[in-house]
């Protein structure tokens, strides 16, 4: 019996200590409020310390794949298939939306509004390193822009980059995500959501990496599949 006892106080002090250990989040930086908010409201409810990583995902991926010491990536899920994320599970925190932002002192409603002279540069993520620059060139290609806007293209690393140019007025538009918009509603003219039909279904996922199945990250994952976490994906435009 003493045994027995001693052997589940060493097994409750193990799954301590594997919880007190920080759990590193990794995201892109797109979703940078949200995910902020997430991991504090999960601090909040569990006490259990979250570490945050943001960037383009083209730099968080290869940190994630290198460094061994991120725990979860979150960010687009065929954009993390494609680039050979290995994830033991995931859980999905919603759709991503497409819009059209612009500086305050000006309106515009159409995708074809782009084209329009008075409209000079218009900045959007990298394809290349960017779900949302994906899902811009996708837009524009299907709505029959993209010679028209082809010198007018700012390209830049993340979103929060166009969101940075669309406040200081240095672009007359730009493509961005929804989360990142309502973040910084206050500070921009206004926006419009993309249609969908003209653009690849977006999928944010929050991924455990392979090899990185920590209490922690099973106790984070359970927390954004709950309904607190749920409801704060939709107060951020998931």
């Amino acid at each position: 019996m003493k045994r027995l006892i001693l052997a589940f106080l060493l097994l409750f002090a193990f799954v301590t200590l594997a919880q007190a250990e920080p759990l590193t989040v990794a995201s892109g930086a797109g979703y940078k409020r949200l995910v902020t908010e997430l991991a504090a409201a999960y601090e909040a409810k569990t006490g259990n310390k979250v570490e945050l990583v943001f960037g383009n995902m083209g730099q968080i991926i290869a940190q994630a794949k290198a460094s061994g010491k991120i725990q979860m990536i979150i960010g687009e899920q065929s954009f993390l298939k494609q680039a050979g994320v290995p994830l033991a599970s995931f859980t999905e925190l919603g759709r991503g939306t497409l819009v059209v932002v612009w500086p305050k002192g000006r309106g515009l409603n159409t995708l074809a509004d782009l084209a329009k002279p008075d409209v000079k540069r218009v900045a959007m993520p990298d394809p290349a390193k960017a779900i949302y620059g994906i899902a811009g060139k996708e837009a524009l290609g299907h709505a029959g822009l993209t010679d028209a806007l082809k010198n007018k293209l700012l390209q830049v690393a993340t979103v929060p980059q166009v969101m940075a140019y669309v406040v200081t007025g240095e672009v007359d538009a730009g493509l961005a995500n929804l989360t990142d918009t309502l973040g910084q509603a206050r500070q921009i003219g206004g926006y419009f959501v993309v249609d969908q039909a003209l653009y690849s279904p977006i999928s944010i996922i929050a991924g455990v990496l392979a090899g990185q199945q920590t209490p922690g990250a099973a106790s984070f994952a359970a927390f954004l599949a709950s309904p607190q976490g749920r409801e704060l994906a939709r107060k951020h435009g998931l």
